[in-house]
């Protein structure tokens, strides 16, 4: 995620600069960078045997994670995708939109780390889960209500939002497992038909746009959906193994 902020925060500076071509390319060349040290760490890597595991958790609890995870993740892809056009749309130059995509990935950032440092104190993560996705929820109604008007509160709620939201999503599906091999391969189920049900929610915004309406839409359709992971979220009881 940090990342993905130094890209938003660089990419209308490097394209006024430099055009659209060279900018690509910076870009391409910062991924071969990364597949090259990747590459360099994974020789030096000891393959492990790999374990099969069964995962014992019934279907429907299997496709409910998937589902919490996809959602909750949707929300991340739509706003990564839509924000920015949504404050030019408003009256903001390209240059800020893209600074405002990378305050909010920041934040997301720190709110990630907090779920990490602070997570031991809720057993019960339906605690963490409803006020993470009730800061999302509000996020979405200043995108509604006020667009463009409320950049800082919006941002703040949006990032620590979905910021958190992730892990919290990771670590309830890791509750459900018994053993850690068990842990990878749910965790696999959930996360590769997750980001199939993520990746839906730009496009239906794009539709949404091309039908004439307007982005407003597309987040009250956003926020029809964290009012399910809400209803789901509440459905997490901690789990015991026996």
């Amino acid at each position: 995620m940090a990342g993905a902020a130094l890209a938003a925060a660089t990419a209308e500076p490097l394209f006024t600069r430099l055009d659209l071509k060279p900018t690509l390319a910076i870009a391409g060349l910062l991924a071969l960078l990364a597949l090259i040290f990747w590459l360099s760490r994974a020789r030096h890597r000891q393959v492990e045997k790999t374990v099969f595991a069964e995962v014992t958790l019934s279907s429907s609890r299997t496709w409910l994670l998937l589902l919490f995870f996809g959602i909750g993740t949707g929300a991340y892809t739509l706003v990564l995708a839509w924000l920015p056009p949504l404050y030019i749309q408003a009256g903001w130059s390209a240059r800020s939109s893209g600074y405002m995509l990378a305050w909010l990935t920041l934040t997301e950032v720190v709110a990630g780390f907090a779920v990490s440092a602070l997570i031991t104190r809720f057993p019960d993560r339906r605690v963490p889960l409803l006020i993470v996705l009730l800061m999302l929820l509000a996020g979405l109604m200043c995108l509604v209500f006020s667009p463009g008007t409320t950049p800082v509160v919006s941002t703040l709620l949006l990032g620590c939002g979905i910021g958190a939201l992730f892990p919290l999503s990771l670590i309830v599906t890791f509750d459900h497992a018994r053993t850690p091999a068990e842990a990878g391969k749910l965790l696999s189920r959930v996360q590769g038909g997750g980001y199939l049900i993520a990746a839906l929610m730009p496009l239906i915004a794009g539709m949404v746009r091309d039908s004439g309406a307007s982005l407003t839409n597309a987040w009250l359709i956003m926020s029809a959906g964290v009012i399910l992971l809400i209803a789901i979220a509440l459905r997490f009881k901690p789990v015991v193994h026996r």
